[in-house]
């Protein structure tokens, strides 16, 4: 007979990271690749605060400061080491680079279900830590709203 912890499908588990010291936890499933960070390279008519894209597979990635999407202070976020690779959707394609200071693991969790248009769907405590839990789906828009906002405009 198997335990609960065993019939937990990916939907069900939640991967727990930090950006400039805030606990964020997202679901797994949304959740393509942790990888080494590569080098950043501008886009032209995007400011270097906003993001750029790296190359992923082949692939250029739009990766987005976290400052842009999180409420954290620009000057506590260090260089990355690592990227989540974030699917903004059912579909298995890279959308997103999102640079994290270190990854904590896995945990027991649900995503979250509140509604609305924010990446950080709800708060709530996770091993003793209050975590903003994120919305893959949400994060992609979030970040495309922000990079077409900021396009054309100059740093």
């Amino acid at each position: 007979m198997s335990t609960p912890a065993e019939n937990l499908r990916a939907e069900e588990r939640l991967l727990t990271f930090e950006v400039a010291g805030d606990f964020y936890a997202m679901p797994i499933a949304g959740v393509l690749e942790v990888a080494e960070a590569g080098r950043l390279t501008c886009i032209p008519t995007l400011p270097t605060r906003i993001g750029g894209v790296i190359n992923h597979h082949g692939d250029a990635l739009p990766v987005i400061n976290c400052a842009s999407l999180f409420d954290v202070n620009e000057a506590e976020l260090g260089e990355p080491d690592i990227i989540l690779v974030i699917g903004g959707g059912t579909g298995e394609t890279a959308q997103l680079g999102i640079p994290v200071d270190r990854v904590l693991g896995l945990v027991d969790g649900a995503a979250a279900a509140m509604p609305g248009a924010k990446a950080v769907a709800e708060r709530r405590s996770i091993q003793g830590r209050v975590a903003s839990v994120l919305d893959p789906e949400r994060l992609v828009s979030q970040a495309r709203n922000v990079i077409e906002s900021s396009l054309g405009r100059r740093d």
